[in-house]
């Protein structure tokens, strides 16, 4: 399914293209959202090729950079969609022009982590990129795809040294990079790895100190040994 983001990004960049150009893209947007539910476009080649050709010339003849980027991302979503020699020539073709283009742009890579990530790409992406805050998003998107794996089975011994290496990277010297809610890295992954080492049943409850409704001073570690029932609220 084409994102949102991308089919704002279409509709942003039209002007960019020329009047021909966004007719193009417009009916091929249309046409491909209404194909992805028959699984036989899947192989239909010419189909695919028709499109990819058009979309490639609209994206060279671009004269602005955010229409010309919007069209490769869509081409590289319908690219990714096909299951056809072509479309895997096409795929490489689309994601090196993109990567070409734009690897040093975090907004732009965002943008296209969320259309078409892949540990390929991803690695592709961290190899060409001379940009520390692409690089902490290759990493961050590495390292959440363990942690996802970590939440339904024991990691391996490389994988989890592998992990352990990324951790590492976002909370030191990339810790200062923004993520695309303009977060910091070594704070988002402080905090998950608090959340996956602190967190968890069978480990000691951190700290809480505070005052209960009386306005009388408590610690929770006051009461260990004890069954306690913690409810968090809060007014705004």
């Amino acid at each position: 399914m084409i994102s949102k983001a991308v089919l704002a990004a279409l509709a942003a960049a039209a002007l960019g293209l020329g009047f021909d150009g966004a007719a193009d893209v417009a009916r091929i947007r249309e046409e491909f959202r209404k194909a992805q539910p028959e699984a036989a476009n899947r192989t239909n080649a010419a189909l695919l090729d028709g499109w990819l050709d058009s979309l490639w010339k609209v994206a060279s003849e671009a004269k602005e950079e955010d229409a010309r980027f919007a069209t490769l991302l869509l081409a590289l979503q319908i690219s990714d969609y096909g299951s056809t020699d072509s479309a895997k020539v096409w795929r490489e073709k689309v994601r090196s022009e993109l990567l070409t283009r734009y690897c040093d742009d975090p907004k732009r890579m965002a943008d296209l982590m969320r259309a078409s990530s892949t540990a390929d790409l991803r690695r592709q992406l961290y190899e060409r990129t001379k940009s520390k805050a692409v690089k902490a998003m290759c990493l961050w998107s590495e390292a959440s795809g363990y942690f996802a794996t970590l939440r339904k089975e024991k990691l391996s011994a490389d994988t989890q040294k592998r992990l352990d290496e990324i951790m590492a990277l976002l909370t030191g010297e990339l810790a200062d990079e923004l993520d695309s809610r303009g977060r910091r890295y070594g704070d988002v992954a402080a905090g998950k790895l608090r959340s996956v080492n602190d967190l968890v049943i069978g480990k000691v409850a951190p700290e809480i100190e505070g005052k209960d409704l009386d306005g009388a001073a408590f610690k929770l570690s006051e009461y260990r040994g004890k069954i306690v029932v913690l409810d968090f609220w809060g007014n705004w």
